[in-house]
């Protein structure tokens, strides 16, 4: 994956998530952005796992 579509990938989670503006997404800095991404995908994650365990 690109670095161009990775940024692109982070503004769509955060944005569509957290509904941020891509503006407000991109004013983040990256390293910032992309512990904002980890944290989600950790979020997202437990939420399957929950969803699957009786």
């Amino acid at each position: 994956m690109s670095d161009e579509d990775s940024l692109r990938r982070e503004v769509f989670l955060l944005a569509y998530h957290l509904h941020w503006s891509p503006d407000t997404v991109l004013d983040l800095p990256a390293p910032e952005r992309r512990t904002y991404v980890r944290l989600l995908q950790d979020q997202l994650e437990r939420e399957q796992q929950a969803l699957r365990t009786p």
